[in-house]
């Protein structure tokens, strides 16, 4: 969930934490998996380009989907 203060709920769910060499209390992700991210006010002075590499965030832990029978996943949108 991005930390943006404008009362905008952006999140983005369903991805895998993963350890790696990153500076801490930092995280990383790709473009454009996580562009719902980015709000369209945050760029650039100059150049008007997107600030992705500057979002404040807020991690949950997610509920694993429950297995039923034969394999498959119960998906619920909530």
């Amino acid at each position: 969930m991005t930390e943006a203060g404008d009362g905008i709920e952006r999140s983005l769910s369903e991805l895998q934490v993963v350890p790696y060499g990153i500076p801490r209390r930092s995280i990383a992700g790709y473009y454009p998996e996580c562009n719902v991210l980015v709000p369209l006010w945050h760029y650039a002075e100059g150049s008007k380009v997107p600030a992705a590499k500057s979002i404040p965030v807020r991690l949950f832990k997610d509920v694993p989907p429950e297995i039923i029978e034969g394999g498959e996943t119960s998906i619920s949108a909530t």
